[in-house]
């Protein structure tokens, strides 16, 4: 299946290895996920995998924020609906934001 001349990702061809941030998924995709956990944000519009993926600093309070892997609905009527993959993006939002927390890694002396 094809949608705006990009594939769009089955139940049988999706990974989060081989997606990327813009490409299209069916229902089907979409519904797995938001059965597999209690969804962090599931709306008409917005579906997100109820386990965080990450942590990031919001520039707008400064504060750390969980993200989560999140779909946009971009056309159709359920059971119908083609979603577009996001990346992780704080709860209830659709575009990946946010400042990157430096990793810190424990040596034998202490922390690097």
């Amino acid at each position: 299946m094809m949608y705006n001349g990009k594939k769009v990702y089955t139940q049988e061809t999706f990974s989060f290895e081989k997606v990327k941030v813009g490409d299209y998924v069916n229902q089907e995709v979409v519904d797995y996920f938001m059965e597999l956990l209690p969804p962090a944000c599931m709306s008409m519009s917005c579906s997100q995998i109820g386990e965080p993926y990450t942590h990031r600093q919001d520039p707008d309070t400064g504060k750390l924020r969980a993200t989560y892997d999140t779909f946009k609905r971009v056309a159709g009527k359920y059971p119908n609906c083609i979603w577009q993959y996001c990346g992780d993006c704080f709860r209830g939002e659709t575009s990946k934001r946010g400042i990157n927390m430096p990793i810190v890694k424990a040596t034998e002396g202490g922390l690097l």
